[in-house]
C-alpha cells in the first residue's frame, strides 16, 4: 500500500474518485458527511473501496460525533 498514487492513475480516476483522493491528500479526516455535504459524494464508501484497490493506503476509525452518533472517519497519512 503506499500513501499516494501516481500520475497515470490519478489522470484515470473517475470525477468522485478524485474528489474523495483530492481530499485525502489535504491530511483531513474525511467521513461520510463530509462527503456528501462538501464533495456531493453519495457513495463515500464505495469512493474508498475502489481507492483502496488502486493500491492507496487508506486508514479508517469509528468515531461518535457530539451527539453520540456513531460515524466512520478516513484519512491517509500525507508526508510532510
Amino acid at each position: 500500500m503506499q500513501n499516494s498514487l501516481n500520475d497515470a492513475t490519478i489522470i484515470n480516476l473517475g470525477p468522485q474518485q478524485r474528489l474523495v483522493y483530492d481530499y485525502l491528500m489535504t491530511g483531513r479526516q474525511l467521513s461520510r458527511q463530509v462527503a456528501i455535504n462538501t464533495l456531493n459524494v453519495q457513495e463515500v464508501t464505495t469512493r474508498i473501496s475502489e481507492l483502496k484497490k488502486l493500491g492507496l493506503d487508506i486508514k479508517s476509525e469509528w468515531k461518535r460525533d457530539f451527539g453520540g452518533t456513531r460515524y466512520k472517519a478516513y484519512w491517509v497519512e500525507v508526508s510532510e
